[in-house]
């Protein structure tokens, strides 16, 4: 699809950029202490409106919690995806992902089930949240 085709411009960027990263740890914090907590048997989430224009993703993966780092980064890699794909469809606010300890043992299409329950969760909640 090239940029003169009738279709592009509905074509959403599907792109993580570094605009959408939680870097600083006074945001960490922010989300930690002031945002709305979510989770399920793998992941814990702290949500916080940022008053940007898109949603943000933060990574609290603790080795004592998953492992080496070959494991705490597979487990980065899968939240970074699933957020990438959902990110149009996500609340604008700093979403931070913590992993719980199940999530060590846990087949790849269990934490991405995980992930896609946690993402529904939030989405729900946040909306009901905002319309009050």
């Amino acid at each position: 699809m090239g940029a003169g085709t009738p279709g592009a411009a509905a074509v959403r960027r599907l792109r993580f950029k570094p605009g959408q990263r939680m870097r600083r740890p006074v945001e960490f914090q922010a989300a930690y202490r002031a945002g709305q907590k979510f989770g399920n048997e793998f992941f814990s989430a702290n949500v916080r409106p940022n008053g940007l224009a898109q949603a943000r993703l933060g990574l609290s993966i603790a080795a004592r919690t998953v492992g080496n780092a070959v494991a705490r980064n597979r487990l980065r890699r899968l939240v970074r995806e699933s957020f990438r794909l959902l990110q149009h469809e996500l609340p604008v606010a700093d979403i931070l992902i913590g992993a719980r300890s199940p999530a060590r043992t846990a087949a790849a299409a269990e934490l991405r089930a995980g992930l896609e329950r946690l993402w529904k969760k939030i989405i729900s909640e946040c909306v009901r949240s905002s319309a009050t």
